[in-house]
């Protein structure tokens, strides 16, 4: 799950519009909780690592005490103010009686005090040496972090007399690394630079801060597609689990039914034994009978001295009948078992539309999508190519066409454009031949389907935009119980168990079965062309 920057928790804080927001319902959801809020008719999304707001209602899962605990206290209480705690990744949910604080560094917590910030309860009771997560308690803000809007240019050229100005941004003025190595992107900067001048290019960078990350206008929306991708796996990994349990309870069942079964045939051969040699046991059953013991047994028979000879074997008919019973029983509980868990996994297992394509999530949050043969070539363009998307395509004969979803119009980001190219030369027909691929990418109306085309081939017209030298390399990998893939970029910021391949004919078979487990099948898959060699191994 994505961990949200203190800039853009900033952002993001300035376009929540809930003032005098009622709180109507409060849910548990995969990952946090649902807030439903009225009269704005919208839902907030509280989890430990970022909050967003969205119009769409998640499936609700079984509620934590805390989660039930807030409910008591927060329904009906109405939102008076969501504001950020300086430059820090804390947030305050203002309410009538409460505040709700959402702490996004760490683990994440959400805590709920009183109006005097008295600590009622939390999602985690935490304690440190200079503060305490505890009910009873008066909440304790962390050490705060510099607030770089308030850094005057003076102090800014101080700070880069003594270090780096990446080291300034991420560390003395609360970027992060990964804001701070954007900012000197964006400035042409060396991150290793001390120069006064730089001290003046980062102050007016920092005045016009909304202009120069316009990308983060669309955070929440971004957050919400993370989110979604997130809920999408734990419903995939939730449904391994219902599939698992249905096996151990399977095979349980089945290992009583053969215990039955046994018990059966011993039964009836014992019977067998007594009918073939009646005689003998009967004498033998009068003789031990005239001797006071609880049980008799003959020839490894056991019988019972307070009935007769007939009446103990009627006991072992009824036996018989009693375990053929339970046979039954066990039969009807593991179909009913069967017929239910089938009903949760149809429940859960709701496809994504994107799902039969080939697809991934970039680094950014963008869906990227594309075809695996020419008649999904012709949907993914005829069908779901639209406005604002861009598309992505080789000349070499075979490839596929590749399209970054972007219903909300925005800029797309170079990152997951590269990503997008990346992805479409791994399964263009260069991973077959071994060769680099040049890989273009045009806008949705330079794409038309003319007359006499075969099905997948399209014309192309006007400008291309073009990645050269694209050099052939994927990752495959397991994130909550599901494969993966995609470039390199995007899927280790997923997961840290990911291997990378190349072209090449290697037998990769035994690795992909012991690195994969179960679901070896299912990343092979994956490989372009069904060649390939291993060239890293993650997370062994």
């Amino acid at each position: 799950m994505k961990e949200i920057s203190s800039l853009e928790l900033m952002f993001l804080i300035k376009k929540l519009n809930l003032r005098n927001s009622k709180i109507q319902k409060i849910k548990q959801i995969p990952f946090g909780f649902l807030f439903e809020l009225y009269p704005s008719k919208k839902n907030l999304i509280i989890t430990q690592k970022y909050l967003f707001v969205t119009e769409k209602n998640y499936d609700s899962i079984s509620p934590s005490n805390f989660c039930e605990f807030i409910k008591s206290k927060l329904v009906g209480e109405k939102i008076l103010e969501i504001k950020q705690k300086d430059f820090d990744r804390i947030v305050e949910i203002k309410t009538e009686n409460y505040f709700l604080i959402l702490e996004f560094f760490g683990n994440g917590n959400i805590i709920l005090t009183d109006n005097e910030k008295t600590i009622i309860n939390a999602l985690e009771m935490r304690e440190w040496k200079d503060r305490k997560i505890k009910k009873g308690e008066k909440y304790v803000y962390p050490p705060l972090t510099r607030n770089p809007f308030t850094v005057s240019l003076k102090e800014l050229n101080e700070m880069i007399d003594e270090k780096e100005i990446i080291r300034i941004l991420a560390k003395d003025l609360s970027f992060g690394g990964e804001i701070a190595r954007k900012i000197c992107e964006k400035l042409k900067i060396s991150p290793d630079s001390k120069s006064s001048l730089n001290a003046e290019l980062v102050y007016d960078f920092l005045k016009n801060i909304e202009e120069n990350f316009s990308e983060f206008e669309n955070i929440n929306q971004d957050l919400e597609k993370d989110y979604e991708t997130e809920n999408h796996l734990y419903k995939t990994k939730d449904l391994t689990e219902i599939v698992e349990k249905g096996k151990r309870i399977r095979q349980q069942q089945l290992k009583a039914l053969e215990d039955l079964y046994k018990k059966i045939e011993e039964i009836n051969l014992n019977i067998k034994n007594i009918m073939e040699n009646y005689i003998e046991f009967q004498q033998k059953f009068d003789e031990m009978k005239k001797t006071p013991e609880k049980e008799i047994e003959i020839n490894g028979i056991k019988f019972n001295p307070r009935k007769s000879f007939n009446e103990n074997i009627q006991d072992f008919y009824k036996k018989i009948k009693e375990m053929k019973k339970k046979i039954e029983g066990i039969n009807n509980a593991l179909d009913k078992f069967e017929i239910k868990a089938k009903e949760k996994v149809e429940k859960k297992e709701k496809v994504e539309w994107y799902e039969k394509f080939r697809w991934f999530i970039s680094s950014d949050n963008f869906l990227v999508i594309g075809g695996k043969d020419a008649e999904s070539n012709e949907t993914i363009i005829r069908k779901h190519l639209k406005e604002g998307d861009l598309v992505f395509h080789t000349d070499i004969t075979g490839s596929p066409f590749v399209i970054i979803k972007n219903p909300e119009k925005k800029k797309i980001p170079e990152t997951t454009i590269r990503e997008a190219a990346e992805f479409c030369a791994c399964y263009s027909k260069a991973w077959k031949i071994g060769i680099q691929a040049d890989v273009y990418y045009i806008l949705p109306e330079q794409v038309k389907k003319e007359g006499g085309l075969p099905k997948g081939s399209f014309m192309i017209y006007g400008k291309r935009e073009w990645i050269r030298r694209i050099d052939l390399l994927l990752a495959i990998g397991v994130y909550n119980g599901k494969i993966i893939y995609g470039p390199i970029s995007a899927v280790k910021i997923k997961t840290k168990k990911y291997i990378v391949i190349t072209t090449g004919e290697e037998n990769i078979n035994e690795d992909f079965n012991k690195y994969f487990g179960e679901l070896a099948e299912q990343a092979k898959k994956a490989i372009p062309y069904g060649k390939c060699k291993i060239v890293e191994i993650h997370g062994n």
